[in-house]
């Protein structure tokens, strides 16, 4: 019985360790995770928003609600009553960001999962990568701890042109 101790104890610690190697501390981090190895052991979509519902997130940038011509920041809220659910927005993104690479380039509707709808103008050509970033970064500056829903828009990873939007669908 004494020996099985030391077993218990390596076990428990592989277990913490695993559980690190996956935390992240932003919706924008998680993506770069899945974008820099896709079968890797990223965090399911469950899983980051409970990390965030459960305070394990940095503190999030200011919320902004409008944008002038020159800012390429998230702008938040910008349409009444065209949020939804964090949760939909989570698994729309992390489908984007497992498509190929070129699978996103003029298309207009990106994702649409239950209530949320990720679409970019389509007019340019951004790599699902890109338009998964600007999701993540809609999702970092949006996502309002004790809400359920987002709303918001961000220019495309590298792209000033192309505008992506998260709303409900």
């Amino acid at each position: 019985m004494v020996k099985l101790i030391p077993y218990v104890t390596s076990l428990l610690a592989l277990g913490q360790a695993i559980a690190a190697a996956k935390a992240v501390t932003s919706f924008s981090e998680w993506v770069d995770g899945i974008l820099e190895n896709p079968n890797g052991d990223n965090m399911t979509p469950e899983e980051v928003v409970d990390a965030f519902n459960n305070g394990q997130f940095s503190t999030p940038p200011a919320v902004r609600f409008g944008r002038s011509l020159i800012q390429k920041r998230a702008t938040c809220y910008e349409h009444p009553n065209t949020d939804c659910l964090i949760v939909d927005a989570v698994a729309c993104i992390n489908a984007v960001a497992r498509r190929g690479a070129n699978d996103c380039r003029n298309v207009y509707e990106q994702c649409h999962i239950n209530t949320a709808v990720l679409t970019t103008d389509g007019t340019t050509d951004s790599s699902c990568n890109d338009v998964a970033r600007g999701g993540g970064s809609i999702l970092d500056h949006c996502v309002r701890a004790g809400n359920d829903r987002v709303e918001g828009s961000e220019f495309a990873y590298g792209n000033g042109r192309e505008l992506v939007r998260l709303r409900r669908a």
